[in-house]
């Protein structure tokens, strides 16, 4: 009897002991990313509101090169505040969503971005976050984020950031990402 209870407190000790590594989840691989995209406009629709802002939403196609290689779809909302001709004219923000297809760090598939847009009054620079909502094939365990600049004087823009493979390697995700279009919303929220 008192073999048994010595077997069990040693069993008790290396349980409390190891679950804490088993509960622990092996890193995430990361991976810094960036390179260049570029757009062709594909479609406008202009309304002027209320309040005197103009809303414009639309779609394009984009190339991407770097780490990011491939096209996408991407569609568009923006608003510029007045005034909206002359010399000078307002701010302007918005979002976009890109549905990427090509490869990321190699690796092939199709993914979701969705990124935010801000431009200062009196100035023909874009920049702006994004965000990996979702992704397919081999591309369905990556998540990232990360932020963009147009040149400002043509469709094109750097990106840089940091993604992460996660899921397939058992690697458990920071809180914001484990709560999904969470991220989304966030972003929507900071934009307006």
């Amino acid at each position: 009897m008192k073999a048994r209870l010595i077997i069990a407190g040693i069993v008790l000790v290396l349980a409390m002991a190891v679950a804490p590594a088993a509960l622990a989840a092996p890193p995430c691989t990361t991976t810094h990313v960036s390179g260049n995209w570029s757009w062709v406009n594909n479609s406008a629709t202009i309304t002027t509101l209320d309040n005197g802002d103009m809303l414009v939403d639309g779609d394009e196609y984009g190339t991407w090169t770097g780490t990011f290689a491939g096209s996408s779809y991407d569609v568009f909302e923006m608003t510029f505040a007045p005034p909206l001709e002359g010399p000078e004219w307002g701010a302007a923000w918005g979002t976009l969503t890109a549905t990427f297809k090509g490869k990321v760090g190699g690796k092939n598939g199709h993914m979701t971005m969705f990124f935010t847009i801000r431009e200062a009054a009196n100035s023909t620079v874009m920049t702006g976050t994004w965000v990996i909502l979702s992704g397919t094939k081999a591309l369905k365990h990556v998540s990232g984020s990360g932020t963009w600049v147009s040149s400002g004087f043509d469709s094109s823009a750097t990106y840089a950031g940091m993604i992460r493979w996660k899921g397939s390697d058992g690697c458990r995700l920071p809180h914001h990402e484990a709560i999904g279009s969470g991220c989304r919303q966030a972003a929507m929220r900071a934009v307006r």
